[in-house]
């Protein structure tokens, strides 16, 4: 497998060349490895490789920066001889026109005037370039162009370097990378030139085993489903230093997608199947409405189990019991209780 690297979304991402005869035939599916352990190992290779030339790479630099200044001061130069060219042809033509004929004179006049300004400007621009091009080449700017490329791996790891810039960068040195995927990644390297080299990493883990949840913490929230919701186990995770595949602290959604991943039972679930009964259920056992259950159960009359956070509630059976209704008077009142059914009935007779 061949690798080569593109620019996608802000990002330098490899790209992978299968074998076309795998891709032809239908073959089994090709070997892949994940991109980040190759960009890391290709990187620390290349400012490795670049360490001993940086200060060929600042002569050469160096070098190339003067050829284009004397390149450009030639251009300029031409430009300008061509400009005072023209200035003295516009000249000569108005000192030979006939004074008496104005309007041709006039005429050969205004254009001698635009060429001297033309050349003015010119010469201006060619002076003010001039030592700009002398800047480039002082001192100061050859020092700054050796610590430039001795402080290569900082540029090269800089964020305001943009993935377009290394790939080029890259592009210059190497010529591409192919890839030998086993228990490791096994690398080849062809630099420009010909040369090549070659290294090996250990294999990434597969993003699924990434992000598995550690079998301890699966056992924790079953264990503690027993007692509580997922917002409870949440809490109590965190409490305990457990954090999910990416170093988060748990919320009451990340106990949830867990939960759901490994099939195990809810807290409503639970509740449900050690007998506990819903508001209504309760209400029409007792003959009373729901809104008296849950104002019941906030009172401790009737003890019930919160299963969710937004205060939903199971209850444990009242038994074979009657409400007694509460009373209210001037010098006192009365809640509203339990009684056994049959004393409730004696009472009642």
């Amino acid at each position: 497998m061949r690798v080569h690297y593109e620019h996608s979304k802000g990002t330098l991402r490899p790209y992978y060349i299968c074998n076309e005869a795998v891709v032809r035939h239908a073959g089994k599916a090709c070997q892949w490895a994940r991109g980040p352990a190759v960009d890391d190992a290709i990187s620390a290779l290349l400012l490795e490789a670049m360490a001993p030339t940086a200060i060929e790479v600042a002569l050469a630099v160096q070098e190339e920066i003067a050829q284009r200044v004397e390149q450009a001061a030639s251009l300029r130069d031409r430009q300008l001889q061509r400009a005072r060219y023209e200035a003295e042809l516009a000249r000569r033509r108005y000192l030979k026109v006939d004074p008496d004929n104005r309007l041709v004179a006039d005429a050969l006049e205004a254009d001698w005037n635009g060429k001297l300004r033309d050349l003015d400007v010119l010469q201006r621009e060619h002076e003010r370039q001039g030592e700009a091009d002398r800047s480039l080449l002082d001192d100061v700017a050859q020092e700054r162009i050796r610590g430039l490329a001795a402080d290569f791996p900082r540029i090269w790891n800089d964020e305001r370097t943009s993935a377009i810039e290394r790939k080029h960068m890259l592009g210059l040195l190497i010529e591409d990378v192919t890839l030998l995927v086993d228990d490791q990644i096994n690398m080849h390297i062809r630099w420009r030139g010909g040369r090549t080299q070659s290294l090996a990493v250990t294999r990434p883990r597969p993003m699924s085993v990434i992000r598995k949840t550690p079998e301890v913490v699966v056992a924790l929230i079953n264990q503690f489903l027993e007692t509580g919701d997922d917002q409870q186990i949440a809490l109590r995770l965190n409490m305990l230093g457990h954090r999910n595949w990416r170093g988060e602290p748990f919320t009451l959604k990340k106990v949830m997608l867990v939960r759901r991943a490994y099939g195990l039972k809810t807290r409503f679930e639970r509740l449900r199947e050690s007998g506990m009964l819903t508001g209504e259920e309760v209400a029409h056992q007792l003959g009373v409405c729901p809104t008296t259950v849950h104002l019941l159960g906030r009172n401790g009359i009737l003890k019930r189990h919160r299963y969710a956070t937004n205060h939903r509630y199971l209850y444990e059976p009242p038994g074979n019991v009657r409400l007694a209704k509460g009373a209210g008077g001037r010098y006192g009142s009365r809640k509203p209780y339990l009684i056994d059914a049959q004393l409730f009935q004696q009472g009642a007779s």
